[in-house]
């Protein structure tokens, strides 16, 4: 019988009464687990399970693997066990009705965790508690404390914590380690460092007081810094010299932990990572993020920076963190990492969102991912993530999970897809009303999961006002489609005060935050089409009618067709339809009697970007960033994140500026054509 049929039917393994069976729980080498000792499982963590209707038995390789395996027995007894294909490595079948089986069970990954290192504002200390014991649920077994913003991590990090911060360092490090996670507490000198006896020292000190805390795992970053405490040579005579000093005079610290300057591929250079793995000792665990600074990681990765540092990378993977798209929730499936980097990694933490209860979602997988990495199904662990998070409103959970998926566009390229799958080509009332209705649920189940809740409401009321919005401009649609102006007016002034409604919800709008956010939700799919489709329907309207225009954004310049001049000169299409490579306008003296169009430039605001395209009448080709024609039809379309402008009257005239991607400079009137440059110069735009 394959493995997953039979794991159907243990979801009725609890007909027995948990209390009637005969325990015996241990780890190896204890007399009561004595008779199974040789099904414990070799590996750190492993943990061996028998359940039958009259005994049962949790044996552990260490007290780790007995926790973890206690907790399995504990969902028996809560009548909460579930197994799916994939979450035990090994289940054998005992009888046929799935009363008595055997599983054995062990980790891919031997650290597998979280490393608090994001920007913004840090966890509470509350956050943090709950989070060990969601750890220590899921089989999660490092945290690596290292907030960007504890001034005591970085910025004052020779230092000590005033006494209040030390006790509540002390309590986070208990807790941790009730739920078998290791505290790793990380130093940041690199900002100020001074190669020098005194700094070391003071690094030495600093670690000894935090050993007082209890903490017996430390790591040290050089992350994000340049200057002196960027050199390689002085960063591994440091962490050589804290092995010697430090880790090596005490039997139960954990090897030193570096986040190295050149922490992904592609800020590598010169002989930085080799003189890593050449000159410091080989305990000393290095991490990594990838090709990029934010990346997924896969199997050739691995064996390009292990060749480099000489041991298992590290990974530090900056994923659900949002430090760099503040105004998105990252809600979706956890994808995208190799299934087959077990043994080419010492360690896999993940960078979460400062929100920690919504981190979760992602952080569920993680857990799944690094304990059975073969077998980890993106879909099926984000579906349990969001049932157990959520469990009283969790089809609501679910719908604004789906709605919070997207970075949208960043410096750093990761997309996410997937986001609105249920959104449609032709969106409809009832996809922006359940956006409404759903959101209405979630804020109504304040009481089931209040912490979550506290987080996550102000995209959960962005996603009620998103859904409202959207429902006004299907009704602005209707009143078009019946020319209906007094209709059409009345649902767009309805638009605009949820706008202005929206703009007012901020997240960590308290004194003191470090960041403050707008929220968006369905940054990629939605809200675009929610406002592309207004700015269209305005722009339709004012076709054709005349009324309520005064409550319509006025354009700097209103679409047609206009003279672009400079110094009495139009702008001309001198080779019209040429389609010639590097082909450009010109000014020209005379305007053109015999083909007026060449001097005519149909300008047009574009929904999407809220800029301006600008074409000329006679041929349609579009003026680029650069001030010249595309290069060749076929293979340079018009982009609208590219190929739009900002147009903006000043008193001397009109100036024309790049937009999105194509940067911030200007036209600027060069001798007798238009160059892109950082100073603009003030054009004639007139009507013929």
């Amino acid at each position: 019988m394959r493995r997953h049929l039979f794991l159907l039917l243990l979801t009725a393994v609890c007909l027995c009464s948990f209390a009637e069976r005969r325990e015996l729980t241990g780890t190896f080498g204890d007399k009561a687990v004595k008779a199974y000792r040789k099904k414990i499982p070799v590996q750190a963590e492993g943990f061996y399970l028998k359940v039958t209707p009259s005994e049962i038995v949790v044996a552990g390789r260490d007290e780790s693997g007995l926790f973890y395996g206690k907790q399995v027995a504990e969902e028996i007894q809560n009548s909460k066990f579930i197994i799916q294909e994939g979450r035990f490595k090994e289940v054998l079948p005992l009888n046929g009705d799935g009363t008595s089986f055997e599983i054995r069970d062990w980790p891919s990954v031997s650290c597998r965790g979280v490393i608090e290192g994001f920007y913004g504002n840090p966890w509470s200390h509350e956050d943090r508690l709950r989070q060990f014991d969601f750890y220590g649920k899921h089989r999660l077994n490092i945290y690596v404390y290292g907030p960007k913003d504890d001034p005591y991590h970085r910025a004052h990090w020779r230092d000590p914590y005033p006494e209040a911060e030390a006790a509540r360092l002390k309590e986070l490090a208990q807790a941790a380690h009730r739920n078998h996670v290791q505290f790793v507490w990380a130093i940041h000198p690199g900002g100020d460092i001074r190669w020098n006896k005194a700094d070391s020292l003071a690094v030495v000190n600093k670690l000894n007081l935090m050993y007082g805390l209890g903490i017996r795992t430390f790591a040290v970053f050089f992350d994000d810094i340049g200057g002196e405490g960027a050199k390689a040579e002085k960063q591994a005579g440091l962490m050589n010299y804290l092995t010697d000093a430090f880790v090596r005079k005490h039997k139960d610290v954990q090897p030193l932990i570096i986040c190295p300057t050149q922490y992904n591929k592609a800020w590598s250079s010169g002989d930085y990572l080799s003189i890593l793995g050449t000159t410091m000792y080989p305990e000393v665990r290095i991490m990594w993020t990838g090709n990029t600074v934010v990346d997924m990681i896969e199997r050739d990765d691995m064996e390009w920076i292990n060749a480099q540092i000489r041991r298992k990378a590290f990974i530090w993977l900056n994923y659900p963190v949002n430090d760099y798209c503040q105004s998105r929730l990252l809600m979706g499936k956890t994808y995208g990492n190799g299934l087959d980097i077990a043994d080419l990694v010492s360690g896999f933490c993940s960078n979460p969102m400062e929100y920690a209860e919504a981190s979760k979602v992602s952080l569920y997988s993680i857990a799944d991912y690094c304990w059975n990495m073969p077998s980890y199904d993106a879909e099926q662990s984000w579906e349990r993530a969001v049932a157990e998070l959520m469990p009283t409103s969790h089809e609501a959970f679910r719908f604004f999970c789906k709605n919070n998926i997207d970075l949208g566009k960043t410096g750093h390229g990761l997309r996410r897809e997937g986001e609105s799958p249920d959104f449609g080509k032709v969106p409809n009332e009832t996809y922006f009303s359940r956006l409404v209705t759903e959101a209405d649920a979630l804020l109504a189940d304040s009481l089931s999961q209040p912490e979550m809740l506290r987080e996550i409401a102000p995209w959960v009321e962005t996603m009620r006002v998103l859904g409202q919005r959207g429902l006004q401009v299907l009704s602005m649609q209707k009143a078009l489609a019946l020319q209906d102006s007094l209709a059409f007016v009345a649902h767009y002034r309805a638009l605009q005060k949820l706008e202005e409604k929206q703009k007012t919800i901020v997240s960590r709008d308290f004194e003191g935050s470090v960041v403050k956010a707008k929220p968006v939700v369905s940054g990629t799919v939605v809200t675009p089409w929610v406002n592309e489709e207004a700015a269209r329907l305005v722009k339709e309207y004012k076709k054709c009618h005349a009324y309520g225009r005064e409550f319509f954004p006025q354009q700097v310049v209103e679409d047609g067709l206009y003279y672009i001049m400079y110094k009495g000169k139009y702008l001309t299409d001198v080779n019209a339809a040429a389609d010639r490579t590097g082909d450009f306008p010109l000014f020209v003296a005379e305007p053109d009697t015999i083909n007026p169009q060449r001097q005519l430039w149909n300008i047009e605001l574009i929904p999407a970007t809220g800029r301006y395209k600008i074409t000329n009448a006679q041929d349609g080709r579009y003026v680029n960033e650069q001030g010249t024609f595309w290069r060749n039809k076929a293979q340079n379309p018009f982009e609208a994140e590219w190929h739009t402008f900002v147009i903006v009257k000043t008193p001397e005239g009109y100036t024309i500026q790049c937009g999105g991607r194509a940067g911030s400079n200007y036209w600027k009137a060069d001798a007798d054509r238009i160059k892109n440059d950082r100073e603009g110069t003030a054009f004639q735009i007139r009507a013929p």
